[in-house]
């Protein structure tokens, strides 16, 4: 006797019936324990929704008549949805009781009425956000950009969670679609886990450089800080700097990434950046203690000054002054990222640090970060500075590669835009006028503002 074919229910990406057979299936369609929004699989075949006639016909044919017995005695759609309505119509007689049930019954709908008023009080713009996501297949910019730029990065992704799945079948049916929704997308997985079930990490990194790992979910820097853990101590101290992502992800410039923004990004305003948010969110599942606290610090610093580098810098100094990871490599290359002048740069080679200084990265972080303000001079037409760091850097950069020998990141474009002209910086500043806005990257699919 043949074996009756089995079938597997999923709604929303996460809840599973099943297995059952065509007539369960039925059955539970009837009952209306299945929707048309549900999808199905069978017999090592492709998830499907049931309301897609055509590929429901392609794959699973034996559960199409099914569906469209069930769609014309009691479900209709409105507006791409299926609901069900009585096929007994007119009134309904409800049989006599006590009266002191009807009062509590009463008393009862009365309270619900009232809970369900002030709820949509409360989440009425909410509400209509989700109601306009749902009619329509491109996002509503305006509402979601106020949200991210406003503060409201938490009723951002509770709205964005309630319309997932939605969204990303939208999107896998058209690709203009997908699209207008990335940004959004991407918002959505870094300020929460920095993934998103079903949706490619590819697709969500993007055309990011070599310089940032390729998964930078919360779930992946969560088992590399445990894995480094036991490292903590010797690379604090100026140990060998190990070939893994959270060392050199340390190692970042926030500057850096603070220029370069990528197309179908909003906030974060590039994948380095939100990795480096994935990357803090993650530090929280390892143990305090001096060996973690000058990580967690260093990291803290480069969140906060890849997003608010004018404002997050006075806050930023306070917490490297005060913090146990001064006298650490962590310490050290803070104390370079914050250095605003060549004065304030030549500090970092005095105490605490002047041991940390004897490794050859160390040292070359040091003339990057003196690359750094030859862009800030440039930029700011401070002719007077660039006498005290055009000899200096042009010895570094003579015969090298334009890239950081550790982290990998390309100063190509900054080199570029100081007037380097292979390998050589011009006796005086460039005075060349200033692109106004982004311009493309000379080596990355990414845009780069320098002149501000």
């Amino acid at each position: 006797m043949a074996r009756a074919k089995l079938y597997l229910v999923r709604r929303d990406l996460e809840t599973f019936t099943g297995p059952v057979t065509a007539a369960e299936l039925s059955k539970l369609i009837e009952r209306m324990a299945v929707g048309f929004r549900d999808e199905v699989t069978g017999h090592c075949g492709p998830w499907i929704f049931l309301d897609d006639r055509d590929k429901l016909k392609k794959f699973y044919s034996e559960l199409l008549p099914m569906v469209q017995a069930a769609s014309v005695s009691g479900w209709s759609t409105d507006a791409n949805e299926f609901r069900n309505e009585p096929t007994v119509k007119g009134p309904i007689v409800l049989p006599q009781t006590k009266t002191d049930r009807r009062l509590i019954l009463a008393a009862a709908f009365f309270g619900l009425a009232i809970f369900a008023a002030i709820v949509a009080l409360m989440f009425a713009g909410s509400g209509e956000l989700s109601s306009r996501i749902i009619g329509s297949q491109t996002p509503p910019t305006a509402e979601l950009n106020a949200l991210l730029q406003s503060g409201g990065e938490k009723q951002f992704v509770t709205l964005i969670e309630s319309q997932l799945p939605r969204i990303i079948d939208r999107g896998n049916r058209n690709h203009e679609v997908m699209a207008a929704w990335l940004p959004y997308l991407r918002a959505y997985a870094f300020f929460g886990p920095g993934e998103i079930d079903g949706f490619s990490s590819k697709k969500l990194r993007g055309e990011a450089g070599v310089a940032a790992p390729a998964d930078c979910s919360v779930k992946a820097w969560a088992k590399r800080w445990q894995d480094a853990y036991p490292s903590f101590n010797s690379v604090a101290q100026g140990g060998q700097l190990p070939s893994d992502h959270w060392s050199r992800l340390l190692a970042w410039d926030p500057h850096w990434v603070s220029r370069r923004s990528q197309t179908g990004w909003i906030r974060p305003k590039n994948f380095y950046q939100g990795c480096v948010m994935a990357a803090e969110r993650a530090l929280d599942s390892i143990p305090g203690g001096a060996p973690a606290d000058g990580v967690r610090e260093r990291l803290g610093v480069l969140s906060a000054a890849m997003q608010k580098l004018g404002k997050a810098r006075e806050e930023v100094v306070q917490r490297k002054a005060s913090g146990s990871g001064k006298a650490t490599v962590f310490g050290l290359w803070t104390c370079m990222d914050l250095a605003r002048s060549r004065s304030e740069l030549d500090l970092c080679l005095e105490a605490p640090w002047q041991k940390l200084m004897q490794s050859d990265y160390n040292r070359e972080k040091f003339y990057w970060s003196m690359l750094r303000l030859a862009v800030k001079a440039r930029s700011g037409g401070d002719n007077a500075s660039w006498p005290l760091l055009r000899d200096d850097l042009q010895a570094f950069i003579s015969g090298r590669d334009q890239s950081d020998s550790y982290t990998r990141i390309d100063y190509s474009d900054e080199l570029q835009f100081v007037g380097a002209i292979k390998g050589v910086l011009p006796s005086e500043m460039d005075t060349t006028p200033l692109t106004s806005g982004p311009v493309k990257s000379l080596n990355e699919d990414i845009q780069i503002d320098l002149a501000h």
